[in-house]
């Protein structure tokens, strides 16, 4: 091989890696790190709604109710509403399945709020007990819930764990489910014995034909 024609092939495939880098790898690259940028921000802001809803809902989870004028229980906290995110952030900077789980909270919290509603149906003066126990496991199973997200994005995007200064809300909602699962038990146990106590019922008279 000639000098002139090395010093071509060396030219020319200098030339494509200057493209190469130029117009495909280094756009790749800052496009990547754009992204990156953009899912941290995102984080960021969303971290920090999702926490303020965990408060909230744990604070409505452990609402007993207060006596009202009439000595019926009535809510001390109102419930809280479904979570609202910035809307100065690109959601497509994160991957589908955690988009999906953000982005459908706040469905869920309306869900669990027409369920709530839906339980003083059956509820009945003056402790409302059904109501309460409704209002308090769909918000306790509301919060952990954002609870989770917080830390997935937290573990994804690299951010300092959450920090409740005054009280722990998770501690709280976790008690509260574990209490109501005790005393559906009890009632369950409770029903089946009541059940199993009970006298027989009388057997039927056949009447004599004339």
């Amino acid at each position: 091989m000639n000098v002139a024609l090395e010093t071509s092939l060396i030219s020319a495939g200098t030339s494509f890696v200057v493209l190469l880098l130029g117009q495909i790898l280094w756009p790749m690259i800052n496009d990547r790190r754009t992204k990156q940028a953009e899912a941290t921000y995102l984080a960021i802001r969303v971290v920090c709604v999702l926490d303020k809803f965990v408060e909230d809902c744990a604070s409505a989870a452990i609402d007993d109710g207060e006596k009202d004028e009439n000595g019926e229980s009535v809510a001390r906290v109102t419930a809280p509403e479904p979570p609202v995110y910035p809307t100065d952030v690109n959601w497509k900077s994160i991957n589908n399945t955690l988009m999906y789980k953000l982005l459908s909270l706040p469905a869920s919290t309306e869900r669990a709020a027409n369920y709530v509603q839906g339980s003083s149906e059956n509820a009945f003066p003056p402790d409302f007990s059904e109501w309460f126990e409704a209002r308090t496991e769909s918000y306790a199973n509301l919060g952990l819930q954002a609870h989770e997200l917080s830390k997935e994005l937290r573990k994804e995007y690299k951010l300092p764990p959450v920090e409740f200064i005054a009280w722990d809300p998770i501690s709280h909602m976790e008690v509260e489910l574990r209490r109501i699962l005790e005393h559906r038990e009890w009632r369950a146990k409770e029903f089946d014995r009541l059940r199993q106590s009970a006298p027989p019922p009388p057997a039927p008279t056949s009447s004599a034909k004339t």
